[in-house]
């Protein structure tokens, strides 16, 4: 049964809020988007999602079917229930305005760090809180022989999607990236689907 649903839009960002036992469906709609995800306990806003410790406690730099993502503190926040992509990043941080100004060399682009602190205001969660340490869903990167990282295009097609299931109440911040300067998200950001099931 579905609890709720909502259609993000490419640079906005959106508060979701799920209990324990609940399910978060993260749906790419068109193909070739990447949705920016951070996670907070509902009750305790200092614990947050860590991808190193995911890293370290998964043995992995990939994120799979199955796998634990954890917070700051240890501790089991969800748990990827269904996958059909099987590619996504847990290695690069959440991207703000002097991301697209160092990389680019574009000022004032629209960036998931404002967008996210737009959306988790009502919330009283200041922009220090929000962690840089993010889920990008669907983001496609390749490691070269040498250590090297290069961004490409996701593999995710239309409908493509992720389930997760919480072990916690959870406030769950997702913003589907607006970068249109790389292979990112196809070079035209796209809407994000998201469903909470019972």
């Amino acid at each position: 049964m579905t609890r709720r649903a909502a259609q993000v839009r490419a640079g906005k960002g959106e508060v979701f809020e799920l209990k324990a036992d609940q399910f978060l469906q993260i749906s790419d709609m068109l193909g070739k988007q990447v949705a920016i995800m951070a996670a907070f306990n509902a009750e305790d806003h200092s614990e947050v999602l860590s991808t190193v410790h995911t890293r370290a406690i998964n043995h992995s730099l990939l994120l799979l079917k199955d796998h634990g993502l954890y917070s700051n503190r240890r501790n089991k926040m969800l748990t990827v229930i269904e996958d059909t992509v099987g590619r996504h990043d847990i290695l690069f941080p959440l991207d703000d305005e002097r991301a697209y100004l160092d990389d680019y060399g574009v000022e004032g682009h629209r960036n998931s760090l404002d967008a996210m602190a737009d959306a988790l205001k009502k919330y009283e969660i200041e922009r220090e809180q929000i962690p840089i340490d993010v889920v990008n869903w669907f983001m496609h990167i390749a490691l070269k022989p040498r250590g090297g990282l290069e961004v490409r295009e996701p593999l995710s097609e239309r409908n493509s999607n992720v389930v997760l299931k919480a072990h916690m109440p959870l406030l769950v911040a997702i913003v589907p990236s607006p970068n249109d300067q790389s292979p990112m998200n196809g070079f035209t950001p796209t809407d994000i689907l998201v469903r909470i099931y019972i």
